[in-house]
């Protein structure tokens, strides 16, 4: 699964969770939320290194 896959994924079970647990300090929605922010993390630091190699 690509790292794009994965961030689509992970927002879909965000906003799934959301809609069943309306807190935001949900142990389950702040997990799935850190799990989201660190692969969008991952995802910019690789184009701003693939945009210092072209």
């Amino acid at each position: 699964m690509s790292i794009e896959e994965k961030i689509n994924e992970l927002r879909k079970q965000l906003v799934e969770t959301m809609g069943m647990k309306w807190k935001f300090t949900d142990e389950e929605v702040v997990r799935i939320s850190q799990q989201l922010d660190a692969y969008i993390v991952e995802m910019q630091s690789r184009r701003d290194e693939k945009g210092k190699t072209n």
